[in-house]
């Protein structure tokens, strides 16, 4: 069988044309994916690096190959790629940032938690899934879509797990905070951060219902288990999932929590979480009542329900029983104990 010339020449044009199309053909589409796949590498080299300065010990070419599961020949490789670059130093005692290598890495920071950010308040995705959605999308979004992003978010001062957000500018808050396990026994305490990772933990800390800001004693504790206390009720937390819940110095006794119904005329709070399922919570959810964001108590209804709350921006109607659904940290309260 012959095949008409005419036909083989328009094949391979066609072909030519998949593979060499710019901007669009397989080839170049191919150098895009090495291209992201190399910033990627580099960019989460970055972080490692910078969150080891943050909590030490410094990396070292061997946590770095645990961190982006490679080679320790891989490692080094990629490390002295980023020496070539200026953006790391090798020392006696590991690796560190150069000033240009900070200012990515805080970029980066600044990308995945307001990334985050938007999967949990806007997308209403499970904590403990944001973290590993938000790593996958930090390395493809530009400076102008994170500014973008950070605006229509309400400029957001922490990402869903307590972290501080970078400022455009580079400027990062220093978090501090101590291990619940290492916390003492009938300490009052504010919880100020959750790790992320592993994921299996996160699971179990959200399972516990134990939020950023949330107010907890550690009533007791055993071989198998942190017995919290959030002022209403006790919750239980194995110690390995405790260990990524961290907290800071609470002024004052635990006390109940305190829901949003409570709160007068002119006094704000800032949501810590929902007390609600199914339909409620997603309601609750769509009218922008996101764990993090600061609500006013501006008016009552005619009949003193339903009450009025300015929330983004907007006025929203909420019931008393709704109201009571929400916890929320008064914010007079916090900057009490900030100062």
């Amino acid at each position: 069988m012959t095949l008409d010339p005419w036909f083989l020449i328009v094949l391979v044009g066609a072909l030519l044309l998949a593979l060499l199309w710019p901007g669009r053909g397989l080839l170049d589409r191919w150098r895009e994916g090495r291209r992201l796949a190399e910033r990627a590498r580099v960019e989460d080299a970055l972080k490692h690096i910078h969150a080891r300065e943050l909590r030490g010990p410094l990396a070292t070419a061997e946590s770095l190959a645990g961190k982006l599961e490679v080679s320790v020949r891989a490692a080094v490789e990629l490390i002295s790629a980023m020496e070539e670059r200026e953006l790391v130093q090798s020392t006696g005692t590991g690796l560190t940032l150069s000033s240009e290598g900070r200012k990515l890495a805080l970029r980066v920071v600044r990308a995945h938690r307001l990334l985050e950010r938007y999967l949990a308040d806007e997308l209403r995705l499970p904590l403990e899934e944001i973290h590993a959605r938000a790593d996958r999308q930090e390395h493809r979004v530009t400076e102008e879509e994170v500014a973008e992003l950070e605006a229509r978010l309400g400029y957001p001062q922490t990402d869903p797990h307590g972290d501080p957000i970078p400022a455009s500018g580079g400027a990062l808050d220093e978090l501090e905070g101590t291990a619940l396990t290492d916390w003492p026994v009938g300490r009052p305490a504010r919880v100020v951060h959750l790790e992320d990772e592993p994921a299996e933990l996160m699971s179990q800390i959200v399972a516990a219902g134990v939020v950023p800001g949330m107010h907890i004693e550690v009533r007791r504790v055993s071989r198998d288990q942190l017995l919290l206390w959030d002022g209403e009720e006790e919750r239980g937390l194995a110690p390995v999932a405790a260990s990524n819940v961290f907290v800071a110095e609470l002024p004052h006794p635990v006390r109940p929590p305190v829901k949003l119904s409570s709160l007068k005329p002119g006094e704000s709070g800032r949501v810590l979480a929902l007390r609600s399922e199914g339909f409620e919570r997603r309601r609750l959810l769509d009218l922008g009542l996101t764990p993090g964001t600061e609500v006013e108590c501006a008016y009552p209804g005619p009949l003193g329900e339903p009450m009025a709350y300015r929330v983004r921006g907007a006025t929203v109607a909420l019931r008393r029983e709704q109201g009571d659904q929400i916890e929320i940290e008064p914010l007079d309260e916090a900057a009490g104990e900030d100062r």
